[in-house]
């Protein structure tokens, strides 16, 4: 949400998340999208608990993709 807190910084999204040993990318600059990849390992709940926290705290919008029993189960 590049007009939310954390302005369109992709970077400050991925900050949000490095703890967790996620993998990603951005699309550009312009248009701060950001995609993860989520280990098999990783901590399911915490990683939900924060994308749902951040997008009802307006950092961003999240869209799940690509999702395992494993993930929609956290």
């Amino acid at each position: 949400m590049p007009g939310g807190p954390l302005g369109p910084s992709a970077q400050a999204a991925h900050e949000q998340f490095a703890r967790f040993g996620l993998g990603g990318e951005s699309f550009s600059a312009k248009l701060p999208l950001v995609a993860f990849t989520v280990p098999a390992d990783a901590d399911l709940r915490q990683i939900k608990a924060l994308l749902t926290r951040g997008q009802a705290d307006g950092w961003w919008h999240f869209e799940e993709s690509c999702v395992t029993d494993a993930w929609r189960s956290a």
